[in-house]
């Protein structure tokens, strides 16, 4: 039987932790552990976790790679999720994931669509939807994960996860995205991944390069 382990990789995220958790804790599927991991903190991080029923590890601040594979390597369930400390689940996310993840035929991953609020605001339901492949939408096999490797983070910050799912991609892992809503993203000034930086899009061009190199090596892998 399958049963998830949750990584929320964190840093000075006290804005918004407690919601996210919060959505975790709501799935008509809930959880066996909700794993945070504090990257360098200097907020009330590490202490909302704690309160909110989370199991807390704490790092020095590297990045949300490393902090997401702290976190792989402390999970124990047949199956990994992930959420940014920012994002939010609907409330039958897993359950229609783990579904699809349990009927599937050979080695899988399980996304869903994404619709974006602004922080601040509820979700009306009006908010632009997007592809879900990032962080807080995807789920797979611990084992699957773990093959994959570390999530590497890129000078500027950004692109950790598009690294990471072009190498579960080549590694032989089909991605399924479920044609439905199951995740908020939410759209908040100062965040890592909020509007265009030069410093931090370096990161963007340092994944671009790694997957020409990967094509060139192998032209058969995507």
């Amino acid at each position: 039987m399958l049963n998830y382990d949750v990584v929320i990789p964190a840093w000075n995220a006290e804005a918004t932790l407690i919601e996210a958790i919060a959505s975790v804790r709501a799935q008509t599927v809930p959880p066996d552990r909700i794993i945070v991991v504090d990257d360098g903190s200097t907020d009330q991080t590490a202490k909302l976790a704690l309160t909110a029923g989370a199991e807390v590890f704490s790092q020095s601040n590297t990045g949300p790679g490393a902090a997401t594979t702290r976190g792989m390597a402390m999970a124990s369930a047949t199956v990994l999720a992930f959420v940014d400390a920012d994002d939010l689940w609907l409330p039958n996310k897993m359950e229609r994931q783990m579904a699809v993840l349990a009927a599937a035929i050979g080695p899988t991953a399980v996304t869903s669509q994404q619709r974006q609020f602004r922080h601040g605001q509820f979700d009306d339901g009006t908010g632009e939807v997007r592809p879900g492949l990032n962080r807080s939408s995807l789920i797979l096999p611990l084992d699957l994960a773990r093959n994959v490797g570390p999530i590497i983070d890129p000078e500027g910050g950004r692109g950790d996860m598009i690294d990471w799912l072009r190498r579960v991609r080549s590694s032989g892992i089909v991605i399924h995205e479920i044609d439905e809503v199951l995740a908020l993203r939410r759209i908040m000034p100062g965040s890592l991944s909020y509007g265009r930086d030069p410093l931090r899009d370096r990161g963007y061009l340092a994944v671009a390069h790694a997957a020409l190199s990967a094509k060139r090596r192998n032209p058969n892998n995507l």
